[in-house]
């Protein structure tokens, strides 16, 4: 008993500590935000040269509402992505092979050495001479700024490699060329990684530096020219957007180097969970946010649609996504309560959160959660109403009848093989489309035809599940169109849907509707073949979960090279005019 008191007194200490800890982690950025607003206000500091939050915030969302800040951030990110692809890529290749063949280290080497130490800076009047005060020069010094600190890290990852696995694999039968890609590359990817990471930090730096030199467009010119004109609100707003830039990449980079480097094990917090996050994770679980992917996609592609075309509004981005995500999150929760009353779900279906089943929520605050969703989504998309017009009400009304009735009612769109159909229109044009009309107030036929290749494939996402379901569901009396056309032509139909997405695109651009650049979604190809492969192979419903999932990472990569490919049409439209 003693001991048990030893442990829970224990685990209260944690809990504290951990409280106290977090508001510590909380309090000090705002301490120190409240602290230089009280100094600016009482003018300790000057305002002059140091503005108040207050005012920079106001002259960030000045800044982004006249679309001039979104100009001059869009125009230095593409700089660094394009600079940081010229540069990093051969550095990899050559460093790379450089570990492997020791002439190609010997020769190269010395010199790599001679001048990674040179301020990449001091370079820009040499690189300007040569290329002109253009973008060229730009991206040069940017690919030259961290060429050699990828390559050196490069070949420092080749040689850290245990020798013994070049061995093996020459007993294999493996060449030079087989162990560039199946040894060097794979045990190199931590070290890569890191050069990588460093190197976007400094592209960063340079291309700031570069664009204070030639301050005409990017977030360096807009710091610079803000400080000729002695504009100290929008100079921090520079900064602040620099910070951002440096972050996000940050970000993606770690994401990146999770997915390439699954071998190496994330670091896991031994701190205790609260009772509030345990809550908190429940509730979180019942949206099925691993869904959300299936809203935030049309969203982002809508915006991306209407920002190629000029229009652009920050604030109604995040206004639209919000609405989106919540009555997407309120058709989960109302789909699992319905579920649960009409007997779909039991504690041994796959495919539900199962929140109900496992006695984490009650039926009843699952259906409260998502009507509250329902009523989140619905007040923005009133508010949205009032700024575009009565066509979004429309979307809107449409879109919240559509998630509550999908498996509401009698005759629930989901019992009676409607479900593909309306997870088609809802979540492919009408979400397109609507997110294009609040940013542009243009019902434009383009944004629909454009939706059409991701509306294909979450239909084939509710497709995959409903194939899973078949012998479920037609033993429970719920009828989709799986249960209706049986599993034979299921497969032949799940085919097509995926077959549609990329049909459909390639139509589009040659038509010319859609950038030639959003033909990386091509790049996904492979994954969509060995899904339809597993699909049409295995019955197993353990075995369709895999395909389920993999179909919806397909319809996310899918969306995310489309709208990658519009961002690059339309930078580099930006940086050739």
């Amino acid at each position: 008993m003693e001991r048990a008191w030893r442990r829970s007194d224990e685990g209260q200490g944690a809990r504290v500590g951990l409280v106290r800890d977090r508001w510590l982690s909380l309090a000090s950025p705002l301490v120190l935000i409240l602290l230089w607003e009280a100094l600016s206000t009482a003018r300790i500091l000057d305002p002059r040269l140091f503005s108040a939050p207050s005012a920079v915030g106001l002259a960030l969302v000045q800044l982004l509402q006249s679309g001039e800040l979104l100009r001059h951030t869009s125009i230095t990110i593409a700089r660094v992505l394009v600079g940081f692809v010229a540069g990093a890529v051969p550095a990899v290749l050559l460093g790379m092979l450089m570990g492997i063949w020791r002439p190609a280290r010997l020769a190269v080497e010395p010199l790599a050495a001679a001048i990674y130490p040179i301020p990449k800076i001091a370079l820009v009047p040499l690189f300007i001479v040569i290329w002109g005060i253009g973008e060229t020069s730009k991206i040069a010094i940017i690919a030259f700024s961290i060429f050699f600190l990828v390559l050196l890290n490069t070949v420092a990852g080749v040689l850290a490699i245990d020798p013994r696995y070049f061995e093996v694999g020459r007993n294999l039968g493996a060449r030079r060329w087989n162990l560039y890609w199946t040894v060097a590359l794979p045990g190199a990817l931590p070290s890569i990684m890191t050069g990588m990471k460093l190197g976007m930090g400094f592209a960063l730096t340079v291309i700031v530096g570069t664009e204070f030199l030639n301050p005409r467009e990017g977030v360096g010119a807009l710091i610079w020219l803000s400080k000729e004109a002695f504009r100290i609100d929008d100079m921090f707003v520079g900064l602040i957007v620099v910070a951002v830039i440096g972050w996000l990449f940050s970000l993606i980079l770690d994401e990146f180097d999770r997915r390439i480097i699954p071998w190496r094990p994330a670091p896991r917090s031994s701190e205790p969970e609260s009772a509030l996050q345990q809550k908190a994770r429940i509730w979180w679980r019942a949206t099925r946010p691993f869904s959300f992917t299936a809203s935030v996609t049309p969203v982002l592609l809508g915006t991306v649609i209407a920002a190629f075309d000029g229009k652009f509004d920050f604030l109604l981005f995040i206004l639209t996504l919000v609405g989106a995500v919540a009555i997407h999150a309120a058709t989960n929760m109302v789909n699992d309560y319905y579920d649960h009353v009409k007997g779909v779900d039991t504690r041994d279906s796959i495919g539900p959160s199962g929140v109900i089943q496992q006695n984490l929520l009650t039926p009843r605050q699952v259906l409260v959660g998502g009507i509250l969703l329902f009523s989140l989504g619905s007040a923005i998309g009133m508010y949205l109403t009032w700024l575009s017009g009565p066509f979004i009400l429309l979307l809107g009304a449409l879109s919240v009848a559509a998630g509550f009735f999908y498996t509401a009612g009698p005759a629930a769109l989901a019992y009676i093989g409607l479900g593909e159909l309306t997870v088609f229109l809802f979540m492919g044009p009408v979400m397109v489309l609507g997110t294009y009309y609040v940013q542009t107030r243009n019902a434009d036929p383009r944004a629909l035809l454009l939706s059409l290749p991701v509306a294909f494939l979450v239909a084939a996402i509710l497709h995959a599940n409903n194939l899973r379901d078949i012998d479920s569901d037609r033993a429970r009396g719920k009828r989709t169109l799986a249960t209706l056309i049986g599993r034979h032509w299921s497969q032949r139909e799940y085919l097509l849907l995926l077959a549609a997405a990329y049909i459909v695109l390639l139509a589009l651009v040659l038509l010319g509707i859609a950038p030639i650049w959003t033909l990386l979604v091509y790049l996904t190809l492979p994954v969509a073949l060995n899904n339809v492969q597993r699909a049409s192979a295995d019955p197993d419903a353990r075995a369709l979960n895999l395909v389920i999932r993999r179909t919806a990472n397909l319809h996310a990569r899918f969306g995310q090279l489309m709208i990658f490919g519009f961002i690059v049409a339309m930078a580099l439209s930006r940086l050739t005019s």
